[in-house]
């Protein structure tokens, strides 16, 4: 009877042993979940002219950031969710990239996001072609245009703080499409993901 119930002790033991590690893993879980960056990813007018952007969809959740891709025309409706996931708490930094219109667009994203009093840690636009200012709302703005094209520079507000760095790209091989798959400029828009971290709020 002593034998028998030491085995079913040690049986709990191991038991409960198991139960506090999957306690464990559920709240590496939950941890994920909380307050976050969130990248806002832009295509152009046509979804298949923005391969660059898919690629950063598909490398940003290995490196465990969350990313949410769509073509410009839908940008009203990311800056809507981009604002409620901020107040809410749900997100804590905010990161936006576009290539060609979708560029313009994410600098609009970042002036409804100005208009509900939100900040903006990094856009990254890739060669736009309609001009554009961005607003006092962002940290640090990057523009990858090529000269020799369509693309343009972008310029700052008149209260604009943050830092604007526009990267001429147009004595490179690259054409308005083949510039968002550029290697240097992807690893370079990773690291500045990685590095955005300023608040939302």
């Amino acid at each position: 009877m002593l034998t028998l119930s030491g085995a079913m002790f040690r049986f709990a033991i191991k038991c409960l042993s198991v139960i506090i590690v999957m306690l464990g893993v559920s709240s590496g879980c939950l941890a994920a979940t909380g307050p976050h960056k969130k990248v806002y990813l832009l295509r152009g007018l046509t979804n298949v002219l923005s391969p660059g952007i898919d690629q950063l969809a598909d490398e940003l959740p290995k490196r465990g950031i969350d990313a949410t891709i769509t073509n410009h025309a839908f940008s009203d409706s990311l800056a809507n969710e981009a604002i409620q996931e901020c107040k809410s708490g749900r997100v804590s930094s905010i990161v936006l990239v576009g290539h060609s219109l979708g560029a313009s667009a994410a600098v609009s994203m970042a002036e409804q996001l100005q208009k509900a009093g939100l900040r903006v840690a990094l856009i990254v636009t890739l060669d736009p072609v309609v001009k554009t200012v961005v607003p006092s709302n962002v940290h640090l703005l990057k523009n990858f245009y090529l000269s020799s094209g369509v693309g343009t520079t972008v310029e700052r507000s008149g209260h604009f703080h943050g830092m604007v760095q526009n990267v001429d790209m147009g004595r490179t091989e690259y054409g308005h499409v083949s510039l968002t798959t550029a290697p240097t400029i992807q690893k370079q828009i990773m690291r500045d993901i990685l590095a955005a971290n300023s608040s939302c709020r």
